[in-house]
């Protein structure tokens, strides 16, 4: 799978080393946690991450705060998965009382699974990494913008002409429309705004061979503004 994902990016003319890869997982809502979409999520982000960047993903993860979680160290994803992409099934009765592992700790101190803003971890992100030296591809994972348009309108238009590309990920069909389905109109009004994609099949449960074929077609637009933001430079 790494060795696919890396010819994907030569392909796309991608150079490793020469992008940061930043996975932003949506910790708005329990239940994704508790069974595989969060953990397909994150080997999604570390493959495009081996094939781009010089190291392993930095990961964010927001509810009503935006937070930056510990780093991925080499061989050892699955234990990072353990402690920050997993959580026990809520109980039927009753409220969990559960320890759990680092993630199940920090729910309070993160404002985690009770709804969060996209537009805030934007804001956080582009301060965060709107200086870069390097373009970031952002894989944003989205579970809801329910009443959020204007706002994440207002921050692409702040983040453009960043280094970020904004690549929304969202589960097929569980996402009410929202701007995001709009990015024509909003380049159309905003012509700066080059930045974003979106796609809404992201969680999809596929074979090896689609997977890869997805995580492509993840990394194209992002390999077309990155080519055009260099053109520009040299111009």
């Amino acid at each position: 799978m790494g060795i696919l994902m890396r010819l994907a990016a030569r392909v796309s003319r991608l150079r490793k080393g020469q992008s940061k890869v930043v996975l932003v997982l949506s910790g708005g809502y329990r239940g994704p946690f508790e069974g595989e979409r969060i953990r397909r999520t994150v080997r999604r982000g570390a493959r495009i991450a081996d094939a781009l960047d010089s190291s392993l993903p930095d990961v964010w993860i927001y509810g009503a705060d935006c937070r930056r979680l510990p780093a991925i160290k080499t061989g050892s994803l699955e234990a990072w998965m353990a402690d920050w992409a997993v959580l026990a099934r809520s109980p039927v009765f009753g409220e969990s009382s559960e320890d759990g592992n680092p993630l199940a700790r920090s729910t309070a101190e993160y404002g985690l699974f009770k709804g969060g803003s996209v537009a805030s971890a934007m804001e956080v992100l582009r301060k965060e990494y709107g200086s870069s030296r390097v373009p970031v591809l952002v894989l944003f994972h989205v579970e809801s913008m329910e009443g959020e348009d204007s706002r994440v309108a207002r921050q692409l238009e702040k983040a453009s002409g960043k280094p970020l590309f904004w690549q929304f990920l969202a589960q097929l069909d569980e996402m009410e429309p929202s701007v995001l389905n709009r990015l024509d109109d909003v380049r159309r009004e905003r012509p700066s705004i080059t930045n974003a994609h979106y796609n809404n099949a992201w969680d999809m449960d596929t074979s090896v061979g689609l997977d890869t074929f997805m995580q492509y077609g993840m990394i194209k637009p992002y390999a077309r503004w990155a080519r055009e933001s260099r053109r520009r430079k040299l111009g």
